[in-house]
Formats: structure tokens, sequence, C-alpha cells
């Protein structure tokens, strides 16, 4: 069974690939995996370029709504990022995310 989630543009979303929803199994390998505070995102398009604390080069992700993505960054919170399971915390909302040059197809 496939779940599916509404996305801000209205579309669903039923795939648990890189760059899409975050399986539970997924965020509890995410939650118990060391974290990197992020000192700043940029969100262009499904790209996503992180800078990560203690790195002088960034980091490179995708993810394929990234209005959901720019919603919760809007916020003051806390973000930081398991690169082990590329899987980005911004507060209490996890986005699990593609590697870099992925193709991401936007939902709807």
């Amino acid at each position: 069974m496939r779940a599916e989630i509404q996305t801000e543009a209205g579309a669903c979303c039923g795939s648990y690939g890189p760059g899409h929803q975050l399986h539970w199994t997924q965020w509890k390998a995410a939650a118990s995996s060391p974290v990197t505070p992020v000192n700043r995102v940029a969100v262009d398009g499904t790209s996503i370029e992180l800078l990560l604390a203690g790195e002088a080069d960034p980091l490179r992700w995708g993810h394929h709504d990234p209005a959901r993505l720019e919603a919760a960054l809007r916020a003051d919170s806390r973000i930081v990022a398991s690169t082990q399971m590329r899987a980005l915390r911004v507060d209490g909302y996890w986005f699990n995310c593609a590697p870099e040059g992925a193709n991401l197809e936007l939902c709807g």
C-alpha cells in the first residue's frame, strides 16, 4: 500500500523514493543517526544547497516539493542534516532528499 500525501500545489505524492516522502523506517534510521547543524539552506526549484556547520563547501541535494520545504524554512527553526540518511530536519519536520543530479519530477 502506498500512502498519498497532498503537496502544497494540491497534487498527491505516493513515492518513498529519494527526494519524496520519508517512510517511517527511514525516519527511524535518520532520527537515530548522527546529525550536523545546517548554517544555511538555499532552495532553487527541486535543488537544495546546504552549508553544514564546520564545512567550507556546500552539500547539494534535491527534494520534489520545494514549496513545502520553503514553507518549513520560513520559521525560525533549528535545521540539521543526517548526511548518512540524506535527510533534512527542520524543527520537527523531516525531508527525504535525493542525491545531487537525481531526476526529480514535481508531483502534479
